[in-house]
């Protein structure tokens, strides 16, 4: 395959991944602003097994579509739900933050966790670099985040702990934006499906939904705010 035939492919995949990553955001962006008023646990509970239950099936929807078995436009339709879903049971924390910080601080925030996408993006694709073994790392990385965060719900951490934390946390999903990136570079030659675009959006759009979650929870310890979100 000629290396204008390369440029091509990968032009397509990624002009359908960025396709939709832009309309999970806007589909998210609605679900966080009818989500900020939901305070019932019951809820929340609700939406979080919705979350966690739509992660797999859009997973599964992902695959049946690259396999033909599964329309594009109702795999399409399901990430999208999901989406909206996610920040439904996201929007009180979000709505948190914006009461904490101010909204003017939660946007900045969104458009730093965007700038560090485009060029954690650039590295994946352009630098010319095999990032297929940082996946592994990343992966015990993540176990060992969630872990921590387990016992940050029983034990306090002091502010200093705190923006360690979050700071790694930060590395850690910037790592993942690069890799998820590398494996869109990578995958251009072989699946240009809509069904691999919904599979490789949907880790984009967590990496992008955690590495701002994590920013501004550094924002809120450096701040002398995290005390208010417990």
């Amino acid at each position: 395959m000629s290396s204008s035939t390369n440029t091509s492919v990968t032009g397509t995949l990624f002009t359908k991944v960025s396709t939709l990553l832009t309309g999970s955001m806007a589909a998210a962006a609605l679900g966080a602003f009818m989500g900020a008023g939901i305070n019932s646990l019951a809820g929340i509970i609700v939406l979080a097994i919705l979350f966690i239950g739509g992660s797999i099936g859009v997973m599964f929807a992902g695959a049946a579509a690259k396999n033909g078995s599964l329309s594009n436009p109702v795999a399409i339709g399901l990430m999208i739900a999901w989406n909206v879903v996610t920040e439904l049971f996201l929007g009180p924390t979000l709505n948190m933050y914006v009461q904490v910080l101010g909204g003017s601080t939660v946007f900045l925030a969104f458009l730093g966790t965007a700038g560090v996408m485009a060029v954690c993006a650039a590295i994946g694709m352009f630098s010319g670099v095999n990032f297929s073994s940082l996946g592994k790392f990343l992966f015990w990385a993540l176990l060992a985040l969630i872990i921590v965060g387990i016992v940050n719900i029983f034990v306090a951490f002091s502010t200093g702990v705190e923006l360690l934390y979050c700071g790694l946390g930060m590395l850690v999903f910037a790592g993942f934006f690069i890799v998820d990136f590398f494996r869109l570079k990578e995958q251009a030659g072989s699946d240009d499906s809509w069904g691999g675009a919904i599979m490789l959006t949907m880790g984009i759009f967590l990496d992008f939904v955690n590495f701002f979650l994590y920013l501004l929870r550094f924002i809120a310890a450096a701040s002398g705010k995290s005390g208010s979100r417990r």
